[in-house]
């Protein structure tokens, strides 16, 4: 049985979420996989959060390895990162998971974690699209007029948000859903800077927003779809990334159909299980 690493920081209730969500899948056999552990760098008594987040493994079962960051968060201290992920390495090698999943993990993870495992991460845009956080890459997309977002799993280097793509899906930015708010913000930007917009309205703008708000739906899924197909075998993955029937991928393997299927079922009511 496949099985995975996951790294969590356990910050809120959306790490939880997700952390559920997979066992509840991998319980049905949805995901023919299982979490080998969970590491969070927050220890008992850290945070509200983090503590929810530690309880909810712990009712699952699921083996557990703590190791607080706190000292890292100190700008001065980030050199010492190197050395903290060789602790971590240390803790959960033991375990031998095929795959970690960075879920929600904070940490910059460092070139010694990057050679110890193959790291999943994800981000949000299409293989060779925007770089930064969420935030530059939602403005960077509205700012080029892009009729194309999305989002993708991708492999962890030292090199952030540069690593080979694993999976995608491409959310159109066009139709009726879209079009009213691009000319809005069109209309905005002919009267003010990008800065202006972004200082007077930030993630309330509503073409903002409403980009966030589909590409939010479909993180989960792709996640989960993610961990499914590699579980199933559908794609192999090595440091130079995906290998789909015979083939090398280099902007991975497009999931949108999965992702939007995948929607569907929960809208209608089912909830995916075996179904490819």
């Amino acid at each position: 049985m496949f099985t995975f690493g996951w790294f969590s920081s356990g910050r809120d209730q959306a790490a939880i979420d997700l952390f559920t969500a997979v066992m509840d899948r991998m319980a049905t056999g949805f995901i023919p996989g299982r979490l080998a552990y969970v590491f969070c760098d927050r220890g008992p008594g850290e945070t509200e959060a983090s503590d929810r987040f530690l309880a909810a493994v712990r009712d699952r079962g699921v083996p557990l390895v703590t190791h607080s960051s706190g000292k890292l968060r100190a700008p001065e201290l980030s050199a010492c990162r190197d050395a903290f992920d060789a602790q971590v390495i240390e803790r959960v090698e033991d375990y031998a998971a095929d795959v970690a999943v960075l879920a929600g993990y904070m940490l910059i993870v460092s070139p010694r974690l990057c050679r110890a495992f193959l790291c999943l991460n994800l981000h949000p845009a299409v293989p060779g699209g925007p770089k930064g956080t969420w935030q530059q890459v939602m403005w960077q997309v509205m700012a080029a007029g892009q009729n194309v977002a999305g989002g993708m799993m991708h492999l962890a280097t030292p090199e952030l948000d540069q690593g080979p793509p694993v999976t995608y899906f491409c959310l159109p930015l066009t139709g009726p859903k879209f079009e009213r708010l691009w000319v809005q913000f069109t209309e905005n930007r002919r009267q003010l800077d990008l800065a202006d917009i972004q200082a007077r309205e930030g993630e309330t703008e509503p073409l903002f927003a409403k980009i966030r708000r589909e590409e939010l739906r479909r993180e989960f899924p792709l996640i989960l779809l993610t961990l499914k197909n590699l579980a199933e075998g559908r794609f192999t993955l090595s440091r130079a990334g995906v290998h789909h029937e015979g083939r090398y991928l280099p902007r991975g393997l497009d999931l949108t159909g999965q992702v939007e299927e995948f929607l569907k079922q929960s809208l209608i009511g089912l909830c995916p299980t075996h179904k490819s």
